[in-house]
């Protein structure tokens, strides 16, 4: 993906996010819409990881060797034990990096 895509998705989902979910906006939803504009960010951040996450270019990554499924994996199950964001990247970031030395070394 390319930074114009990446941003521009990040601009729409700020934008959409902050115009109907900001107080002093007189636009009011219903209230299922606002919880459905509650699930944006994380949409939009699971539709940019999973091709990282399973493709290498045009095929498919292996699971044995994929240090990005671990790291995945590994950042699930610290977010949800920390619930805590910035430790879970920073975790999640240290332990990609230990195993992708481990599986490349």
């Amino acid at each position: 993906m390319s930074w114009f895509m990446i941003l521009g998705l990040a601009a729409i989902v700020f934008f959409n996010r902050y115009y109907f979910l900001e107080p002093q906006v007189k636009i009011k939803l219903p209230l299922i819409l606002n919880k459905m504009l509650n699930y944006s960010a994380p949409c939009l951040l699971t539709a940019i990881c999973i091709p990282v996450i399973f493709f290498d270019g045009d095929h498919l990554r292996g699971v044995i060797n994929n240090s990005y499924i671990y790291a995945a994996i590994f950042c699930i199950v610290i977010a949800i034990y920390l619930k805590k964001v910035l430790l879970s990247v920073i975790a999640s970031l240290g332990f990609f990096y230990f195993i992708n030395f481990l599986i490349n070394y």
